[in-house]
């Protein structure tokens, strides 16, 4: 008999170990990704009606010269960052490179993204604070 598990299940770590831990967020990640893709599009649309259209429509979701979608910007970098490295360990774990050390490899990739996403914020931030 087949068991089935609903979605809830994933945030069940009690014994689980860190793989279980960054499969799930994987998968988390991967939905905020797509999900913020189709916000994306449906805003991008907009410029089919013409820049005043547009331009009425950001200015209406947004406010104030550093909006609440610079700190949403700030999480999405975070969720990108954490899905690439996660899925790069993935991949090199399918190939049979870190098997053995596979809690390390986690800490590792991740370690070496929030390095790489501080790298990544710095430069946003004198980007926004120079105009």
């Amino acid at each position: 008999m087949e068991s089935k598990v609903g979605i809830l299940e994933w945030f069940r770590f009690k014994g689980k170990g860190i793989g279980y831990f960054g499969y799930t967020f994987q998968r988390l990640s991967g939905i905020v990704i797509v999900l913020y893709l189709y916000l994306h599009y449906i805003v991008l649309s907009n410029l089919l009606r013409g820049p005043v259209t547009y331009n009425e429509i950001v200015g209406s979701i947004t406010y104030g010269p550093y909006d609440i979608f610079v700190a949403f910007d700030v999480l999405l970098a975070l969720v990108i960052f954490y899905h690439g490295a996660n899925g790069i360990r993935l991949a090199l774990n399918e190939m049979g490179v870190g098997l053995k050390h596979n809690k390390l490899f986690f800490f590792l990739f991740e370690a070496v993204s929030m390095v790489v996403l501080v790298v990544f914020l710095y430069y946003a931030w004198r980007f926004i604070a120079v105009g």
